[in-house]
């Protein structure tokens, strides 16, 4: 049985990642009814922490995990680490006597509880009173509720959490209101401001963006370029010289660098580099994201047979995020970049129907909002195994943490 694990970041009050919520199929789809809660925890469980390093999914931080109420009365969770996850009891739990007991008695054994998809105070007020996390549901809960629900219950140390944020005015309101962890898509949206201009160093990244990708580029003047930040020079040989390359000497110089790799792969990795000075003032996990995505499109395009393509289908992964990275429209970002048309015409929501490289990314946003009908549809499409597609993902999340830890540590 296939089983597909995405996972959605949530993040702490100073947007660093504190961890992972863990999304599994949740439709009748493929080998069994999504409308079984309990099976499909039991599949993403199964999935995340004996088929795959759970640390390759949720770093250093914990994994957000939705219980039904058989498995709580059950003791599902014996067969977690305690210091690794954050027990979610779904909306339609019936807190009973039964629930009530199972939780405190997790509480015992050193697990985190959280109440999830909260709209109202009032709403399975016993569980309330003893969780570590209330997740808000910023989609459902009025502005009225929002306020009423952290009034209560964060003078007693719960931890509030925002969840479905979808715009910086929601973060920025939730913030103001006391709540100290988000979950949505606000981080990667923009902040368009009237008259806000890009600034200057983020204008010269996409100048030198734009360069790389001219198709006469000679080596020469891909050195000069890369010469011209010296902080992506460093980052690039550092890469170069690390674990992921069999190099029996050192790598001092560009130029060797660049004859080693080729063009084609150095001018990803300035691409990469360039991404990560583009975020700098944003979250970890909005940089992370397009890597994912950069990664998980490159191997698609592969799987689908537009392996001659991957190097563009990669950049248009990575650049999918330029807009929250510039707080400007996506289009107008783009402009200031050579991509391919149908690329182009992708990452703007303009391509016409059945066009291979839209439904490429298409299926990526489909995987990430764990939308697995749809994502079925798409490797359908596309002519690709739905095992495969989850294997592209997680090998997407390990190459993003591999090279996030080479740069993280950097200079700027």
């Amino acid at each position: 049985m296939d089983i597909f694990v995405a996972r959605q970041p949530i993040l702490d009050h100073g947007l660093q990642v504190y961890g992972y919520e863990l999304l599994y199929r949740s439709s009748a789809i493929n080998a069994y009814s999504g409308a079984d809660g309990t099976l499909a925890t039991l599949q993403v469980i199964a999935n995340s922490f004996f088929s795959l390093d759970i640390e390759r999914l949720i770093g250093s931080g914990r994994a957000f995990i939705n219980f039904t109420k058989d498995l709580l009365l059950n003791d599902a969770a014996h067969v977690l680490p305690p210091h690794l996850v954050v027990i979610e009891v779904l909306e339609d739990v019936d807190v009973d006597a039964e629930v009530l007991a199972a939780c405190r008695q997790l509480h015992e054994r050193g697990y985190l509880l959280a109440a999830d998809d909260i709209v109202s105070a009032d709403q399975n007020r016993p569980l309330l009173d003893i969780v570590d996390f209330i997740k808000v549901d910023f989609r459902a809960a009025s502005a009225a509720e929002q306020a009423r629900i952290i009034k209560r219950y964060a003078p007693r140390h719960t931890r509030m959490l925002a969840e479905k944020v979808e715009t910086q005015a929601e973060l920025k309101r939730a913030s103001q209101m006391g709540y100290a962890f988000f979950q949505g898509y606000f981080f990667a949206r923009p902040e368009v401001l009237k008259g806000k201009e890009i600034a200057g160093y983020k204008i010269n990244y996409l100048r030198i963006l734009s360069e790389i990708h001219r198709p006469e580029l000679e080596f020469f003047d891909l050195e000069r370029l890369i010469r011209q930040e010296v902080s992506v020079a460093y980052k690039l040989l550092r890469y170069v010289n690390s674990v992921l390359f069999a190099q029996s000497t050192t790598i001092d110089s560009i130029r060797r660098a660049l004859v080693i790799l080729g063009e084609q792969e150095i001018r990803r990795w300035v691409s990469i580099v360039l991404l990560l000075h583009l975020a700098v003032d944003k979250p970890d996990a909005l940089a992370m994201h397009a890597m994912i995505r950069a990664s998980f499109c490159e191997s698609l395009a592969r799987l689908s047979g537009l392996g001659p393509r991957k190097s563009e289908l990669f950049l248009m992964g990575l650049f999918s995020l330029l807009d929250a990275m510039t707080d400007r429209p996506l289009g107008e970002v783009l402009a200031k970049i050579r991509l391919p048309q149908d690329v182009l015409d992708a990452l703007l929501d303009k391509s016409p129907p059945g066009d291979r490289v839209a439904r490429i990314f298409h299926l990526v946003k489909a995987y990430e909002r764990g939308e697995w009908q749809q994502v079925f549809e798409d490797a359908r499409h596309l002519r690709v195994e739905s095992g495969e597609v989850s294997d592209a993902y997680i090998q997407a999340v390990d190459w993003c943490d591999q090279v996030f830890a080479l740069s993280r540590n950097a200079p700027a």
